[in-house]
């Protein structure tokens, strides 16, 4: 028999674990090693879309970090709260990153710190509520650290990108009026 019991509304938080980190030994990549992977990781997500929703929400979320705003993009940081723990269960959502770097207890990412390849849809990560819904779907019972406290002014990425678009039209005609006036 299965349990029916609800499920939370909110994420639990969890608060990330307070010990010094050791000094890790982390493999160096070649540029041709990171190519590589990231082709791999490109292949795999492709192919995923055709069985699973977790590609569709990673290529939403490379698009969103490569073609929005920063204005827009990180609309919803001010309201995160939480941190990282560094579980790696965002890492490990359908397959498993070839850049993820697992020992024992110490998780890292091999490119995370790199500042030619590091992946903006990483860095950026949860850019939203619906981002976190995904990885708690994928990864549950273990919920992801970060949660949200209320909401920014306008919650939808169409939402907010129209109002960004409405007040750079706005500005440029200011300008023009400035100019003519």
């Amino acid at each position: 028999m299965q349990d029916k019991t609800p499920m939370p509304n909110r994420l639990v938080q969890i608060e990330p674990l307070n010990k010094p980190t050791p000094e890790l030994n982390l493999p160096k990549l070649t540029e041709a090693q990171i190519y590589r992977k990231k082709t791999q990781i490109a292949f795999r997500k492709i192919t995923g879309l055709f069985y699973t929703k977790h590609s569709w929400g990673a290529t939403r979320r490379w698009l969103l970090s490569n073609v929005l705003p920063d204005k827009v993009l990180f609309r919803w940081k001010p309201y995160q709260r939480g941190g990282c723990n560094r579980c790696g269960l965002c890492c490990k959502i359908v397959f498993r990153c070839p850049f993820f770097y697992e020992e024992g207890e110490t998780t890292a990412c091999l490119i995370y710190t790199s500042e030619k390849h590091f992946p903006a849809a990483c860095v950026a990560f949860p850019f939203d509520p619906a981002d976190l819904a995904e990885v708690q779907r994928e990864v549950a019972p273990a919920p992801c650290p970060f949660h949200y406290e209320g909401q920014p002014e306008h919650p939808t990425t169409w939402a907010a990108l129209k109002a960004e678009l409405r007040a750079q039209w706005n500005s440029g005609v200011n300008k023009l009026k400035e100019v003519f006036d």
